[in-house]
């Protein structure tokens, strides 16, 4: 049942990514760089490049991994290191609203991103709402982290102003900081950062849902005025 699933999610999945996915088989290979975080969200892709999937439209699709999250790949999208991103909405929006050429070309996850709102296991905190005017830990300015702390504290009525950020890195960053005391709380997706909480290392107080679609793709301007046939399906 399980590989049904994930057969059906596939199969999902790359029909909704039509507009980027050539359908004949070229004489030379595009070669496509593409970046993502290292979560399950992008199973099928991992998938479809191991079944060579895209080599058959003539694509060779290069993953790459970006465990430091949204920030870094926005600066990735900016400076074109990467071609194509899957990335989460609010990062890129506020990327954009400061600059960035990059565009979104596809919806990839409609339902809300689950922000678990974590702290270490041996703190005191026991409430979201013993969280105000404590200090955030955040992979990097702008990224996911640093957007829903925002949103966070604008649900629990806090201000903004006052909030205070300690800049992690990664997850690996997260749990030395909240371990030890760096920082007192980390929002980071709720399934992934599961582990964490049934090891003991996080205890998750509640989750904050993002009031928009999750993810969406990427693509550099770069990318989008030279291979338009690719985007289009009209190579």
């Amino acid at each position: 049942m399980f590989r049904l699933a994930i057969a059906i999610i596939l199969i999902t999945v790359t029909s909704h990514f039509s507009l980027i996915l050539p359908t004949r088989i070229y004489p030379n290979m595009k070669k496509v760089r593409i970046i993502g975080v290292p979560e399950h969200f992008n199973l099928p892709w991992h998938m479809a490049i191991e079944e060579g999937a895209f080599e058959e439209r003539g694509i060779d699709l290069q993953w790459a991994e970006v465990p430091e999250g949204t920030g870094r790949m926005c600066q990735m999208l900016r400076s074109e290191e990467t071609d194509l991103a899957i990335i989460l909405t609010e990062g890129l929006v506020k990327s954009i609203t400061e600059g960035n050429p990059s565009k979104i070309v596809q919806e990839y996850i409609s339902t809300p991103l689950q922000w678990g709102i974590h702290v270490g296991a041996k703190s005191n905190y026991q409430t979201i709402a013993d969280l105000k005017g404590t200090k955030a830990a955040i992979s990097r300015l702008g990224s996911g982290s640093h957007l829903m702390a925002f949103v966070n504290a604008q649900n629990e009525g806090w201000s903004t102003d006052a909030l205070k950020f300690e800049i992690i890195n990664n997850l690996d960053g997260a749990v030395d900081a909240l371990t030890e005391s760096t920082a007192d709380y980390f929002m980071w997706e709720h399934f992934t950062t599961k582990p964490l909480v049934d090891n003991g290392i996080f205890r998750r107080l509640g989750d904050c849902p993002t009031p928009w679609p999750c993810f969406v793709v990427a693509a550099t301007q770069k990318f989008i005025t030279t291979e338009q046939d690719t985007l289009k399906h009209k190579a």
